[in-house]
């Protein structure tokens, strides 16, 4: 007796996550070994391919030379490009078509904000509709994280967030950048909320955009700005004020997009 139509689709859905955690396994592994030969090479051929893909102008549809080309151009051994190539194919880069070939295929509706994490932490270029539609979806998020952040939060979520605005007023005062810090607090407002789901899904959108955020607060201006709607966020919710504390989110977050949207322009 065939299965029903919806298990089908739930085990379909399954495979897709198991296969996003495989590959977030092994970029984790590649970053752990990020020192050592294997892993360096692993990491440095996985960024090869993508710039193959990005010199040829090649677009999703388009196909690869054969493995063995392939291999040649890269100067690397056929195993090893296989292993590239499938931690590719993973992340819905690529795909192997039977009989056919290996073929471009962007990150599609089926893969997930980790995927594009991961592609931005081995250095590839984020497009700009997915930076505009990641801060989109980010906002919607951050506002609810704050909403329950004011909810739920105990003395031990205070604690941190208050000594995370400290560190960040003592980093500024030396003329520092404080994305890192600027990251934490915003996954410490996301902890307060005591889910652990919410959490682990703005980590993704903050690995993300690391690389962008770094150079957000090369300006110390910027950072000050930041430090000080910060300290607005806590005051929100030390009080469980979550109207206010919403009304802070979202300038803050607004700030960010209108910078965004005048260093992307209207592409």
């Amino acid at each position: 007796m065939a299965p029903p139509v919806w298990w089908s689709q739930i085990v379909k859905q399954q495979l897709v996550v198991v296969k996003h955690y495989l590959a977030a396994s092994y970029i984790r592994h590649m970053s752990e070994t990020e020192n050592t030969l294997e892993g360096s090479s692993a990491q440095r051929l996985v960024r090869e391919i993508l710039g193959y893909l990005r010199r040829h102008n090649l677009d999703p549809g388009d196909r690869l030379p054969s493995e063995r080309v392939l291999a040649e151009k890269m100067g690397v051994g056929r195993n090893a490009l296989r292993e590239a190539l499938v931690i590719l194919s993973t992340l819905r880069v690529l795909e192997s078509r039977p009989n056919s070939g290996i073929y471009v295929r962007r990150a599609s509706d089926e893969s997930s904000i980790e995927t594009l994490a991961m592609l931005a932490d081995i250095g590839e270029i984020p497009s700009t509709v997915e930076i505009r539609e990641s801060i989109e979806v980010r906002t919607i998020l951050e506002l609810e994280s704050v909403k329950l952040a004011c909810e739920r939060r105990d003395d031990q979520d205070l604690e941190r967030l208050e000594a995370l605005v400290r560190a960040t007023d003592t980093l500024i005062s030396k003329g520092g950048n404080i994305h890192l810090l600027d990251t934490e607090f915003h996954l410490a407002l996301a902890m307060a909320s005591h889910n652990s789901v919410l959490v682990r899904t703005l980590n993704s959108f903050y690995l993300f955009s690391a690389a962008r955020r770094r150079a957000l607060f090369d300006d110390l201006k910027r950072g000050k700005v930041s430090a000080r709607e910060h300290r607005n966020l806590l005051a929100a919710v030390r009080e469980r004020d979550v109207e206010q504390a919403r009304a802070a989110i979202g300038k803050h977050i607004s700030r960010g997009r209108d910078y965004w949207t005048q260093v992307l322009g209207d592409e």
